[in-house]
């Protein structure tokens, strides 16, 4: 993305980005380049330019070939892709300014060099670390127990609230120990633009330099369908170039949880090419447009394929690992598209799609509960539930529930910046909360950090399992007595967050720490049949001076816990991930 012309603009963009971050990084005790990558990467996921859970983790060493520095990570499941953010040392919170060709190449170079030299760091730095536990599971990416395992690709990227010079290039991508390495630039002139698109995203467009060939079959007043024919080489190197970004979110979820190759696919795609039209249900997609002239289709723009996620990415899978570029270009796929015309129906028409398109195969019901009523109901209670009047605050505010990727953001799409403050008083960003991370509070609510601990696909899962049983069995809980309790749950969540990370002991695995503190609280209470006060914590909005006490020493030995010598698994991050990591600790009087 080029740099835009509008300084103005970009200035008045980078005051309010400079004062967003400095204000919630005093409400969260967080250093502001923690709360920038915090911010900057919340609005890449909504944009589907990073997927999978983004996690601050710095790391700065100088050995003899050069430093090498990250500053957070982020693993795609899907599609088994581990990014490297790395940032320049200091924000500057006075002016604009820009990166030059040379500080960027040294950046990416730093952060490249974990990757390649992930053996020497794990070798040489103290093994109770999180970052030394990741350069482990990059040195072993097959160990079924390893965070990344079948890490396929390498994205390392630049984020940064500066500019990006224009004499700046991406390096030419390149493969190192074996797996693809690829370079990335997200500069404030990115972040600017995705503040401007209503959608919180860039449009996404495809060209065909050929075109695919199809019929229009249907106009409606919600959205027109076409029929089509596309190759399998077109498609598997589409999904080569830009994955499970092209796979709608609850389908991609599918993928995560039970793998994205399915060996029939590639029987028939290496005996029987030409069969594969005939014997394939092929994809259902959607997009917000297409370009359609003479029976062929030019380009897609934001193209997601709603079912059909197994067979394409076992085609990119026929065309990476089987090298069968030759009979894939005998391979044809029928693909039905709809483009969505009704931009206020947009998310349930899509979601509708998926749903039915999908009920003929192995997608169950969990897999397509992003869009569950139970959503829509915390969403609701969220937008007019208010919090209690506290002692020191001059007026009551909302918490907000996310319930689709960027709702808090096209909030203010078209509001003044005096509109804007006000909006943020109401509903404070450190007040915001996700799907996935309602997940993550959920499943520590439900007493199962060692799910917490998974993160992902697994833990949303876990908590869609959750959601669809209950509304089923007992839809009235989800009421405001329960919203309220969710909420006094992310304040004690938030609450040991800052306990620890100011804790003289802390050195890592705080997500981790809290998750099993949390839970351990929970069961012992349930185990002496008493109950926390959640009213009282949503009456304050802050936990007691006396549970405050409690977490200072309850998180400490929560730690040791999970270091414990005689532990199951070595590496600590995976430990935690274990039931039986859980088990032993409840057995445990603390």
């Amino acid at each position: 993305m080029e740099n835009t012309n509008n300084d103005g603009s970009i200035k008045q963009y980078h005051q309010s980005l400079i004062d967003d971050i400095e204000n919630d990084s005093k409400i969260n005790d967080n250093s502001l380049k923690e709360e920038f990558f915090r911010y900057a990467t919340e609005r890449l996921q909504s944009a589907n330019e990073i997927i999978g859970e983004a996690n601050y983790l710095y790391y700065e060493q100088e050995f003899p070939f050069g430093e090498v520095r990250i500053d957070g990570v982020a693993f795609d499941e899907a599609d088994a892709v581990l990014t490297l953010f790395v940032m320049p040392k200091e924000l500057n919170l006075i002016e604009v300014e820009s990166i030059s060709e040379e500080s960027a190449k040294n950046l990416w170079l730093a952060a490249e060099r974990f990757f390649e030299f992930a053996q020497m760091i794990y070798a040489e730095e103290e093994q109770s670390n999180e970052a030394v536990e990741l350069a482990e599971n990059i040195m072993n990416p097959e160990k079924n127990t390893s965070t990344l395992h079948g890490l396929q690709h390498i994205r390392v990227v630049i984020l940064t609230e500066k500019m990006r010079d224009s004499e700046v290039r991406l390096p030419e991508n390149k493969t190192i120990r074996g797996l693809k390495v690829t370079y990335h630039f997200y500069d404030l002139s990115y972040l600017y633009r995705l503040s401007q698109e209503k959608s919180g995203r860039n449009d996404f467009v495809i060209p065909f330099n050929d075109g695919i060939m199809g019929l229009e079959a249907f106009n409606g007043e919600d959205y027109t369908s076409y029929l089509c024919s596309i190759n399998g080489l077109t498609l598997a190197k589409l999904y080569d170039e830009h994955g499970s970004r092209l796979i709608e979110d609850n389908i991609r979820s599918f993928l995560q949880t039970r793998g994205k190759v399915n060996k029939g696919i590639r029987e028939t795609i290496k005996n029987q090419p030409e069969h594969f039209f005939a014997f394939n249900n092929g994809l259902t997609a959607t997009c917000s447009s297409l370009d359609f002239a003479e029976g062929r289709i030019q380009s897609i723009t934001n193209l997601q394929i709603v079912n059909g996620g197994q067979t394409t990415a076992s085609l990119a899978s026929s065309y990476l690992k089987d090298k069968a570029e030759d009979q894939l270009r005998d391979v044809f796929v029928t693909m039905k598209i709809s483009v969505v015309k009704n931009k206020q129906k947009e998310e349930d028409i899509v979601s509708d799609i998926a749903r039915y398109a999908n009920s003929q195969n192995k997608v169950s019901e969990v897999d397509l509960a992003s869009n569950h009523p139970f959503h829509k109901r915390m969403e609701k209670f969220s937008r007019e539930i208010k919090t209690p009047e506290v002692v020191g605050e001059t007026y009551p505010t909302f918490w907000f529930y996310e319930r689709s990727a960027g709702q808090y953001e096209q909030e203010m799409f078209k509001m003044t910046v005096d509109q804007k403050t006000a909006w943020k008083k109401l509903y404070p960003n450190n007040q915001r909360f996700k799907k996935a991370e309602f997940a993550k509070y959920h499943n520590i609510f439900q007493k199962r950090p060692d799910i917490a601990s998974k993160g992902g696909a697994t833990a949303f899962t876990a908590f869609t399992k959750w959601i669809v049983e209950t509304w089923k069995q007992e839809e009235r809980i989800i009421d405001e007595t329960y919203y309220k309790e969710q909420i006094a749950n992310i304040i004690l969540f938030q609450s040991i967050d800052k306990i620890v990370k100011n804790a003289p002991w802390y050195n890592s695995y705080k997500a981790n720490i809290i998750a099993y503190s949390l839970s351990y609280l929970y069961d012992w209470l349930e185990k002496k049949e008493w109950k926390l006060d959640f009213e009282k914590i949503w009456d304050d909005q802050k936990i007691s001076p006396e549970l405050v006490s409690v977490f200072e020493q309850l998180s400490h030995d929560v730690l040791l816990h999970l270091e414990a010598e005689d532990r199951d698994v070595k590496n600590v991050t995976e430990w935690a991930k274990k039931a039986a990591c859980w088990d032993l600790l409840k057995k445990k009087n603390l």
